[in-house]
């Protein structure tokens, strides 16, 4: 049924209403036509024309014939999301040291539900997050182990693990300080260490990790790796 949101006497109901609009819009990647429209979001046919028409003045959206569609503004105002802003900054001098000190490739991720954002990199560390999510080594990274079990929520075993093998990897992982350790166990070649970082302003778990290209382990690179994390954690406060 649909009904009439009271636009006029609610600053709050026109906002609502006019995020339900562009919701809507945004899952019909065909386009949205008004009737479409007024079933997804509940609003009378009248108010959903008028947000939306009102939402195309402003570049929010935009209108192809009969049809809504997503506008170039909000596109615009996408890309200037940042997933931790404060941690990104409280990093920035962290990992620029550890990337110097280590001469290799670092970076500070969020763990957001299912998906790892990357808040800062230095050298490259794009590659941190640039594997197929399905694919076994995902999960069992340093940095994937570590952000996995920095989770506060009563999750089950990450995918790949049976119970058992990763409440003995989580239990080493607390044992060592919340840090995970990846000697060329996965990859020839490329050795890793990642530390969480507590509290990280998000509510989400944090990491930061070192990939070394080193023929031999770098003995000091899970010290330097936990040093980095208490600098970005003192930032943070």
């Amino acid at each position: 049924m649909a009904v009439e949101v009271q636009t006029e006497n609610t600053g709050r109901g026109v906002l609502e209403a006019g995020f339900q609009v562009l919701q809507a819009i945004s899952a019909a990647p065909e386009g949205c036509g008004l009737s479409q429209l007024a079933r997804s979001t509940g609003l009378a046919k009248a108010t959903a024309y008028r947000l939306a028409e009102q939402l195309v003045v402003l570049g929010a959206v935009q209108r192809v014939e009969q049809r809504y569609f997503v506008g170039a503004r909000m596109a615009e105002l996408g890309r200037q999301w940042q997933a931790a802003p404060m941690l990104r900054r409280a990093a920035q001098r962290p990992g620029r040291t550890l990337a110097a000190l280590t001469k290799a490739t670092v970076a500070v991720c969020v763990l957001d539900g299912d998906e790892v954002h990357l808040i800062a990199g230095f050298k490259g560390a794009e590659v941190f997050i640039a594997a197929d999510a399905e694919t076994d080594l995902t999960f069992r990274t340093a940095m994937a182990q570590v952000l996995l079990a920095a989770r506060t929520d009563k999750a089950p075993p990450p995918p790949t693990y049976s119970a058992g093998e990763w409440r003995r990897i989580g239990t080493a992982i607390a044992d060592d300080g919340m840090i995970a350790v990846d000697r060329y166990d996965l990859v020839s070649g490329i050795c890793c260490a990642a530390a969480a970082i507590k509290p990280n302003g998000t509510g989400n778990a944090a990491a930061v990790g070192c990939m070394s290209l080193a023929s031999r382990f770098p003995p000091n690179l899970p010290s330097l790796v936990a040093h980095a994390a208490r600098e970005i954690e003192k930032n943070l406060r």
